[in-house]
Parts: C-alpha cells; sequence; structure tokens
C-alpha cells in the first residue's frame, strides 16, 4: 500500500453534517489520505480497525454511513469469469450538496453465491451495504489471520498424552485434541475412559474409532458386551487403583 498522505481532507460538507458521526468524518479524511494519484482507497476493514481501534462492524457502519450521506462511492470489481471479488475500491465524494452516485440494480441487493450473475461491463458495481463491503485487496503488513492446527491441548496436556499413547489408534491427532478440549475430562472421567479403554481394546475384534470419535461420542460409556456363551468378554473392569489413570 502507499503511504498516507501528510494532508487529509475533510470538506465543510462532511465536517458540519450532523447526521456524521464524529468517526465517519475522521474515517472520510483517512480515505482522501490513501487514495493519492489513484483517486480511490483499496484499504481493508481491518486497516482502519487498527488505525483508530474500532470494531470491523464500526468501520461497516461509518463506511454505510458515509455513503448513505453521498461522501462517499463504494464500488466493487469483479471477476468477469468466476464472479468472485477482486478489489474494494473506496472513493471520497467532493462537492458541496452532490448526491450520490446512483447505485445499480443490485445495491443493498446480498449477492447470490450460486447465481454467476456476471459484473458491468466496467467491472464495478455500487454497494452501499455493511454487509456488502468486502476488504479484499491486502494492505501492507495486513495479512489474513488463519487458524493454527493444534497438536497439544490446552486441557491437562500430560492427561492428553497418556491418553494418546494407550489408545489404539494414532490418525488425526489435530482432531483428538479439539475433541479433549472440548470435552474437558475431569479426574473420575478419566478413570472410567481408562477402565473402559482396557477392557475395550481386551475385546476380540473391538473396531477402534479415532480418538477423536471416541471422546466426542462419549464411546467409553458403551455397554460391554457379552460372549456367545453368556460369559463376560476378557478384560473384566478393575479398580481405580488397579488401572493407571492418566
Amino acid at each position: 500500500m502507499d503511504k498516507p498522505g501528510y494532508w487529509a481532507v475533510i470538506p465543510a460538507t462532511v465536517r458540519y453534517d450532523p447526521a456524521l458521526p464524529p468517526n465517519a468524518k475522521l474515517l472520510y479524511g483517512e480515505i482522501t489520505a490513501l487514495s493519492g494519484a489513484q483517486g480511490y482507497c483499496y484499504a481493508q476493514n481491518r486497516y482502519f480497525s487498527a488505525l483508530f481501534g474500532l470494531s470491523d462492524r464500526s468501520v461497516c457502519r461509518l463506511l454505510a454511513a458515509l455513503a448513505k450521506g453521498g461522501y462517499l462511492r463504494i464500488d466493487v470489481l469483479r471477476d468477469p469469469a468466476t464472479n468472485a471479488v477482486q478489489e474494494r475500491r473506496l472513493y471520497a465524494v467532493y462537492g458541496q450538496g452532490d448526491a450520490p452516485t446512483p447505485p445499480d440494480h443490485f445495491a443493498g441487493t446480498p449477492p447470490d453465491k450460486n447465481d454467476g450473475t456476471p459484473p458491468d461491463k466496467n467491472g464495478g458495481e455500487n454497494n452501499t451495504s455493511i454487509y456488502h463491503i468486502p476488504p479484499i485487496v491486502p494492505q501492507k503488513g495486513d495479512g489474513k489471520k488463519t487458524r493454527k492446527n493444534k497438536s497439544t491441548p490446552a486441557w491437562k496436556p500430560e492427561r492428553f498424552e497418556k491418553f494418546w499413547a494407550y489408545y489404539p489408534r494414532h490418525e488425526d491427532r489435530v482432531a483428538a485434541v479439539r475433541a479433549w478440549d472440548r470435552l474437558k475430562p475431569d479426574d473420575a472421567t478419566l478413570a472410567a475412559m481408562g477402565q473402559a479403554l482396557e477392557r475395550q481394546k481386551a475385546t476380540p475384534g473391538w473396531p477402534a474409532p479415532y480418538a477423536c470419535r471416541y471422546l466426542s461420542h462419549r464411546r467409553w460409556e458403551d455397554e460391554e458386551r457379552a460372549a456367545p456363551d453368556g460369559a463376560a468378554v476378557p478384560g473384566a473392569i478393575r479398580t481405580r487403583e488397579e488401572v493407571d489413570t492418566w
């Protein structure tokens, strides 16, 4: 992103409009400082949020207020082939008492994800709804946050390691960690789980599910199966003291 200009422009029509929140006027000035020679600003909402200490939703409301008052034009450029949003452009509207640019027939209407409607030939569309101001083009130092896959749980990590080592299947550890953190097993649950697992592992042909499913579906509570002759299956439950707790 180009460095913002030293000066910001906030015309009198914006400064003295009683319908505009003060932060909207400040936001307008920042947009003019970012526009430069291109005539428009393509900063994302996260940039404004970090700069002014506002939430993303507050930034959306302020942009919508500027657009509603005719002080801002919001163009969204889409890919002609896929209709995917490529860029958002914010144009500060100057002039005394000028009316906003008339929106096209889609304005304020949520785009259908499956309709495949191509954008206007000029590649732009006006949309002033606060729910349709997509921040697409990244600004300098404005990276998109991604969810990190955790391989170590926050809840009793040392107990999880013992469970994981004892469990007969070791696929999809990340999903198992998520299920463990959601379950947050206490000592009593862990003891019951250990006893059940010892019995289940000793059961011939026990179809051990993935660890994440074992935890999320509480499979240690499954009823004990009986052998064909009516006797209990091998591996009867022992007392808590006899089972190594995790």
